[in-house]
């Protein structure tokens, strides 16, 4: 979650919406954002088999691309009422958020994939019951933020933390696909530092 803080593009190529938020050091604006991160599992890639291990790849670069058709082909991005998309039903209009370049109104509850679009509208309903007032049509959803983990994990020993066939390298953190975000991150990385200690002090 990013207290006063801003969505903001991550592009890398063109014909592609690419999210991500962030929050200067003062965290003073008006805004507030959160990602919400769904898991992505070998089983909803059917479709991608052909691409093997590049699946996850595969399927975040054609979700990538599906947003910017979304977004009328433009650096505006798609977005929804986040009670609206609960209910299927397409929003008439959306007020002002942090991202500056833009938004369009789009059924985001029709193009995202199923797995995907189920396992949110269920966190949003169930997150509502916990938190009063969470789901509501002032929150507003922006997509998609498809880089929080690498959809390629580089094999390592589940004890050693070691790469599978290269001696001493230490596969770490949301680049090597064992965590995604700040805090899962910083806990990858202390576990393989504590791992270096114990090959170093054997």
């Amino acid at each position: 979650m990013c207290p006063g803080g801003s969505i903001v593009p991550a592009f890398t190529e063109n014909n592609q919406i690419v999210l991500n938020g962030m929050s200067p050091s003062n965290r003073n604006s008006k805004y507030a954002n959160s990602g919400i991160v769904v898991e992505v599992k070998s089983e909803d890639l059917k479709n991608y088999k052909k691409f093997g291990v590049l699946a996850g790849m595969k399927f975040q670069e054609d979700l990538e691309k599906l947003a910017f058709e979304e977004s009328n082909k433009s650096m505006d991005v798609p977005a929804q009422r986040m009670l609206d998309f609960t209910r299927n039903k397409k929003s008439k209009s959306l007020h002002k958020t942090s991202y500056f370049l833009g938004l369009t109104s789009s059924e985001m509850h029709l193009w995202l994939p199923e797995n995907i679009r189920i396992s949110l509208q269920k966190a949003f309903i169930e997150f509502n019951k916990k938190m009063k007032n969470f789901l509501t049509n002032e929150a507003i959803i922006l997509g998609v933020e498809t880089r929080t983990s690498s959809p390629i994990r580089i094999p390592r020993d589940k004890k050693t933390l070691q790469h599978l066939q290269i001696k001493n390298l230490f596969p770490c953190g949301e680049g090597a696909g064992y965590s995604g975000g700040i805090v899962s991150s910083a806990i990858d990385g202390q576990r393989c530092s504590e791992s270096i200690n114990l090959l170093i002090n054997k």
